[in-house]
């Protein structure tokens, strides 16, 4: 596996969150893409595909599963926002994610293991636009709390608007305590 800059994604993260002027909670997903002029559609998908980016003639588009749960929803759309910034290059009248072929990537078994480097740089700047450090931090102060169970990161994870599992990666990966009730 190739090495990734997880310092570069956050500041990239934490860039576009002050520029779009983010700093309450659940981050608001619409005012970014809209910043960003990227539009949001729902549609039926196959249930393994979260969602998909098309950037065709300077459009972008990120189509999202309407049958996954609402936070899922918000994972994928903060993911392609992530392949957005991360991936395609200014002036780009098309990307290309998979194949080389249409602006289309979808996730796979594969890449939810992060067997693919644009797959976990994308992942990871998720985790980082939904759950900025400082406001973590924040969260962490409020409820004055040293070591995570499973009732903190449920509460938590709602304030998020996140999944359990999502915060609780992001906690580890911020060197907190997490473990079972």
């Amino acid at each position: 596996m190739s090495k990734i800059n997880s310092l570069k994604i956050e500041r990239k993260a934490e860039q576009l969150l002050k520029k779009c002027g983010e700093r309450t909670l659940p981050v608001n997903l619409e005012k970014i893409t809209e910043y960003l002029g990227i539009e949001i559609r729902y549609d039926d998908l196959d249930d393994d595909v979260s969602g998909f980016l098309v950037v065709e003639k300077g459009n972008s588009t990120t189509v999202i599963n309407d049958s996954h749960h609402p936070n899922r929803q918000r994972f994928t759309i903060a993911h392609e926002i992530g392949h957005y910034c991360l991936h395609v290059k200014k002036n780009e009248d098309n990307a290309l994610f998979v194949d080389k072929k249409y602006a289309i990537h979808h996730r796979d078994a594969d890449s939810s293991l992060g067997k693919y480097k644009l797959e976990r740089e994308a992942n990871l700047f998720a985790s980082m636009l939904l759950m900025p450090k400082n406001l973590v931090r924040k969260a962490v102060e409020e409820h004055e709390i040293d070591f995570f169970d499973d009732s903190d990161i449920f509460l938590l994870a709602r304030k998020f608007g996140v999944s359990e599992q999502a915060l609780g990666f992001r906690l580890a990966r911020l060197e907190y305590e997490v473990g079972q009730d």
